[in-house]
């Protein structure tokens, strides 16, 4: 029976079987074992740790096994930026290093881009790439991957505080250099200081995005590069912002001025009042998605400047309802009447979903949920995550209550909830 099958017929049913019957597969005989191993496409190894080169020769080894691999991460701890260099070469010259489209490298500590000058050349087909840090803080590598779409980095603490000296005036400045453009789609960057140097390079050459993250981030670079970061927001159709205080209210006013496609907008922990409502009125009618967790400064005239774009004909040119989901998180400002003039608006009552997580605006107001549940007639999914509080107060068990029994009660409430998708039933209230 064995012999029967042929390897390409046994190594397309092995990729069809749940990794839990992997074990079970490699015991059965040795062919069995050589064809699991190739047919293999995603490993994930979490290396023991390592301050020193033992742990080239076993990787290597290791690596050898797999030669079909299309994504691969590598987790490493206590490992030296030279042993963390060293492992990098060795994936880059493992069987499989050609056909990574998606590679997580993640050493905890920082890597050379002379590493990855040496490195990238045989990772002709990445796609994806994750790193942890850069020391120095330098991108021409990137121009050797000439298919990436995404890339991810964590500019730790360690790695900011680098020597320039040496440096090229291409990192810093890129004076009198032709600029090609990145096919990069998708870039998440981590840990950005004002004071980091060598961001120009990458700024100026990022046309393509689609999609930019910036988390924990104080700036944008220093000096020449902070002007070149506004010429790659053009092209976005989402940006997140998540905890990066300091900065959001810059990137929300260039954002505002040159984002003319943006469907998504994301700020985690940051946007003044000013700067959110010169956003929206700018934007705010083209947008399908808008997220806004711990906006100290969101008030009821920011919920009025999102329908009062689309009362004025600024929605998109579908014609259609824009902003199909609203996430609001701990908006404290948020009373009931701005949520209830949304909903009275053409934008509101188009919304698909809505988020109200750890707003006390659903416990102080009794009845909004079924004003809004009436009013939002496009309605199909509502976040109440967190909201703790509801069972704490009389007030509260008495909405829950009201809620539930209209819903009990009312056969035109009940033929809306479920033509809504929503499920019907009691509350949880411990």
């Amino acid at each position: 029976m064995d012999a029967a099958l042929c390897d390409d017929l046994l190594q397309e049913v092995f990729r069809l079987l749940p990794r839990a019957s992997a074990p079970a597969v490699s015991l059965v005989s040795r062919r069995w074992y050589a064809l699991l191993r190739a047919s293999i496409a995603s490993l994930t190894l979490r290396l023991p740790v390592s301050s020193d080169a033992s742990v080239l020769a076993p990787l290597s080894a290791l690596l050898s096994r797999f030669p079909y691999l299309s994504a691969l991460a590598v987790v490493c701890t206590a490992a030296t930026a030279q042993v963390a260099d060293a492992m990098l070469l060795v994936v880059a010259s493992s069987p499989s290093a050609a056909q990574l489209s998606g590679l997580r490298f993640l050493p905890d500590s920082a890597i050379s881009p002379a590493a990855l000058v040496a490195a990238c050349p045989a990772f002709y087909g990445l796609t994806s790439l994750h790193l942890t840090a850069l020391r120095p803080l330098s991108f021409c590598w990137i121009a050797f991957l000439p298919r990436l779409k995404s890339f991810y980095l964590v500019n730790s603490a360690a790695a900011a505080a680098v020597d320039y000296a040496g440096w090229s005036s291409d990192d810093v400045d890129g004076n009198g250099e032709t600029i090609g453009t990145l096919p990069l789609e998708r870039l998440s960057l981590c840990g950005i200081c004002s004071g980091d140097r060598g961001i120009g390079w990458l700024w100026r050459r990022c046309g393509n995005l689609q999609w930019l993250q910036l988390r924990a981030c104080d700036g944008t670079g220093d000096g020449p590069s902070s002007q070149f970061f506004a010429g790659c927001l053009a092209g976005l159709l989402a940006l997140e912002l998540r905890a990066c205080r300091s900065v959001s209210d810059h990137v929300l006013l260039l954002a505002a001025d040159r984002c003319r496609v943006l469907k998504s907008l994301l700020v985690y922990d940051g946007g003044s009042r000013e700067a959110l409502h010169r956003f929206i009125h700018q934007r705010g009618a083209a947008l399908h998605t808008l997220d806004l967790r711990l906006p100290l400064d969101l008030h009821n005239d920011h919920l009025l400047a999102i329908g009062a774009e689309a009362e004025q004909g600024q929605q998109s040119q579908n014609g259609g309802h824009s902003l199909a989901a609203l996430r609001l998180q701990s908006c404290v400002l948020i009373t009931g009447d701005g949520l209830r003039s949304l909903a009275r608006t053409t934008t509101g009552a188009g919304i698909e979903e809505l988020a109200l997580v750890n707003c006390d605006v659903v416990e102080r107001e009794p009845g909004l949920l079924t004003f809004l549940s009436q009013s939002m007639r496009r309605l199909r999914r509502l976040d109440l995550s967190y909201n703790e509080t509801l069972s704490d107060k009389e007030e509260a068990t008495r909405l829950i209550q009201v809620i539930i029994e209209d819903s009990l009660l009312s056969e035109e409430l009940r033929a809306i909830a479920h033509k809504k998708g929503i499920r019907v039933g009691p509350l949880r209230c411990d």
